[in-house]
Order: C-alpha cells, then sequence, then structure tokens
C-alpha cells in the first residue's frame, strides 16, 4: 500500500489536527528527528502545523487524513 492510499489531503472533517494520534508538539518532532536542531529547531515557522502521525508512523500536514482519524480530546469542550 503506497502513502497516498493511506492519507487524504487537505479535507475540512476528520483532519489529522483534531485526532488523537497526530502530534505536532515541538519537542516531540525534535525527539524523533534529533539532527533538526542543528540546522533549526520544532519551532520553525516553515513546519506551519505539520506533525507525525502515531498509527502511520508518517511525518504530514494537520489538514491531511486518513481512515484511522480518533477525535482527540478538545480542551474546553
Amino acid at each position: 500500500m503506497g502513502i497516498f492510499d493511506i492519507i487524504g489531503f487537505r479535507n475540512t472533517g476528520n483532519i489529522c489536527q483534531k485526532c488523537a494520534h497526530f502530534q505536532n508538539q515541538p519537542s516531540v518532532i525534535e525527539q524523533t528527528y534529533p539532527g533538526l536542531t542543528s540546522m533549526s529547531s520544532g519551532y520553525a515557522s516553515v513546519r506551519d502545523r505539520d506533525g507525525l502521525c502515531s498509527i502511520n508512523n508518517i511525518y504530514l500536514s494537520a489538514g491531511d487524513t486518513c481512515r484511522h482519524f480518533t477525535l482527540a480530546n478538545q480542551p474546553g469542550k
């Protein structure tokens, strides 16, 4: 199965940013890619809202989606 079979692109509903499996904290990015801090950091503006999917083990955009979507706990809602 290819990467494009796993994820969808620029959906507005169940997007990665709202998923329990999506991690986009800068500290998680830096821990996953240890050499990143020598060139930049997990706080870089070019990263936008990108992050890591703990189910598919890939780095992707917050606007993507996949069949493993699980709504994250939303503080204040």
